[in-house]
């Protein structure tokens, strides 16, 4: 099994440092996580980090300054460079204290430790740098719901070490070129309660820009840019943005999560239709709350429906949710719609009615899409 070590940088993450620790102590042990501080000031914060510490984490104190964050990827290369020197390890894998590492299968999407490490396993030989190229964003007010969105973070292979960059969006390989495309996505809990956002949000920026200056503000391009417009919103304003569209439930984690001891609202539904940790997938329509219908995904249906699809080598749920839903490609066999009149997101106002919508589009089209638009249009000419 590929020894996985874990770098992160926090600060004052009251929400989910504990369930963060836990999961992936459970996946790589928690004598390969390593953690900088960044001034935290929370009791409760620092208690976790010292309980953990005693667990046998890798904390490191003292890194207080607005520098230290924005400079980040250069601690957690000095830091690679020490594990490369005493060897004994397999992959350095750079996340976030809001992202929780999951695996496309052939048989749906799975947080299980075996399946994780399966894909790791299946990477040993390769000394490219690594893609995640997706990432599930959840919706706050509705546990294991997600929007999936095209996404690059990477990670790299032990004694390869050439950069890495602040967002992890570029770590390169100093041993081979180029990059190697995985079957990882990032489960993001990025969309936290409204208060929490607002907190987070002032915590990255006062590092790097005057946010009582608007007109800096505008014009600042620097890390953590995206961050800037929820600055300028209401409660209102932030949850409407999850009023409509084609969402995924995924409950995996959630139900994971109970038995690593972690019952944070934000991670755990009250109550799961899915069973097990590779759980059924669905993609829910929802208009202003709504969820006006459900589809649910087989792997099996899907590569039944498309069978060019198998030569891709690509699990199903990723080929769709990468390719495979900007094309057009069917999902289920023709059916009436599920609907639900009476089934509402909540703290979302309800409708009757949504147009198909279409997740976010990956920035390119795989060449089996390509040859499938173009024979449509042979046929249609």
């Amino acid at each position: 099994m590929a020894r996985v070590r874990c770098l992160m940088m926090q600060r004052d993450e009251t929400l989910l440092l504990e369930a963060w620790f836990r999961y992936y102590g459970y996946l790589f042990g928690f004598e390969n996580l390593c953690v900088f501080d960044n001034n935290s000031t929370d009791p409760s914060v620092i208690e976790t980090l010292k309980t953990y510490e005693r667990a046998g984490v890798d904390i490191h104190w003292g890194h207080n300054r607005p520098e230290d964050f924005l400079g980040r990827n250069e601690h957690f290369k000095n830091i690679i460079r020490h594990w490369d020197s005493g060897g004994h390890y397999d992959f350095a894998l750079p996340v976030d204290c809001d992202e929780f590492l999951a695996v496309f299968t052939e048989n749906g999407l799975s947080c299980s430790r075996k399946s994780i490490h399966a894909q790791f396993d299946a990477l040993l030989a390769d000394k490219q740098a690594f893609e995640i190229q997706s990432m599930l964003l959840n919706v706050p007010s509705r546990p294991g719901y997600f929007r999936p969105e095209p996404h690059i973070r990477t990670f790299l292979a032990a004694d390869t070490l050439d950069n890495m960059d602040f967002g992890f969006q570029a770590c390169s390989s100093r041993i081979s070129h180029g990059r190697r495309g995985t079957d990882f996505t990032l489960v993001h809990m990025h969309n936290k309660p409204f208060s929490h956002l607002l907190q987070h949000t002032h915590h990255k920026l006062e590092k790097a820009v005057p946010l009582d200056n608007p007109k800096i503000l505008a014009g600042y391009h620097g890390p953590e840019t995206r961050l800037i417009r929820y600055l300028d919103m209401t409660e209102e304003d932030y949850l409407g943005q999850f009023d409509k569209g084609v969402f995924l439930r995924f409950e995996g984690l959630s139900d994971l999560m109970p038995a690593l001891g972690i019952r944070a609202p934000l991670l755990v539904a009250e109550t799961s239709d899915a069973t097990g940790t590779v759980a059924d997938v669905n993609f829910i329509n929802v208009s202003k709350g709504r969820i006006i219908q459900t589809t649910s995904f087989s792997p099996s249906t899907y590569l039944r429906l498309n069978p060019d699809v198998g030569a891709a080598n690509i699990p199903p749920l990723r080929h769709y949710i990468m390719h495979g839903r900007d094309e057009g490609r069917p999902i289920a066999e023709e059916s009436p719609p599920e609907t639900s009149s009476q089934t509402t997101l909540p703290g979302i106002a309800p409708s009757l009615t949504l147009p198909p919508q279409k997740l976010a589009r990956s920035r390119k089209t795989s060449s089996m899409g390509q040859e499938r638009r173009a024979r449509k249009k042979a046929a249609t000419a």
